[in-house]
């Protein structure tokens, strides 16, 4: 056995030694993409992560598992100079979960991105990929000009018209960034949304109603 292969069997065996089996039938119930669930809860997949040097062959392995604990761990041990757009990507558009694609845009470094790829991937095919350009964007809002905002925040309004659950979520992170941003003023965000809360889309209601509340308490 390698270096690699002993690192991957120390963070399964940690995964089991941890493993809840009702958290465990509950996730995998709520998600049924993952191949096997440990029910472990997220600060400890982070405490395991970082138990380890980071390395991208050994995230690329667990990634391929398809097993929730291990594709968390793999966006957290996935050193930045190895974190390449078309890695992300894939990443992306593989994700089984809401929960593995927001973990995916936490850990990536998002100050190294280009806000027009971000553009072009919110436009594409992919609702994952496009809801990653969301929750990326979210992250480096700070960093972004005027124009590509209001890009941005016209493409996530707009994705969330029709949107899956995934995407709105994600594009409810970016609308919540504009308005703690405030380049954009809120009772503009609030007019330019106010036509989702009649919509057929039960997520795109739902959609209206985060952000109401981010509005009104955020």
């Amino acid at each position: 056995m390698n270096s690699s292969e002993e690192k991957i069997a120390e963070i399964k065996n940690s995964l089991r030694l941890r493993m809840n089996g009702i958290a465990a039938k509950a996730m995998k119930d709520n998600c049924q993409r993952y191949r096997l669930v440990y029910g472990v809860p997220m600060h400890e997949l982070r405490e395991i992560a970082a138990s380890h040097e980071k390395d991208s062959s050994i995230a690329e392995k667990l990634w391929a598992s398809g097993v929730r604990e291990e594709m968390l761990i793999a966006t957290m041990m996935i050193p930045n100079d190895k974190m390449s757009e078309d890695r992300i990507k894939r990443y992306a558009q593989e994700s089984p979960s809401l929960e593995v694609l927001m973990e995916l845009s936490r850990n990536i470094d998002t100050a190294r991105m280009n806000d027009d790829t971000l553009l072009a991937w919110a436009d594409g095919n992919d609702e994952n990929t496009a809801g990653l350009s969301m929750l990326a964007a979210a992250k480096r809002i700070n960093l972004m000009d005027d124009a590509h905002t209001e890009a941005m925040l016209s493409k996530s309004i707009s994705l969330g018209e029709k949107a899956s659950y995934i995407l709105a979520k994600s594009c409810a992170e970016f609308i919540k960034g504009c308005i703690h941003d405030k380049r954009i003023k809120t009772p503009a965000i609030e007019e330019r949304i106010k036509h989702l809360s009649q919509s057929g889309n039960k997520t795109s209601r739902l959609l209206y109603e985060e952000i109401m509340t981010e509005i009104k308490y955020g």
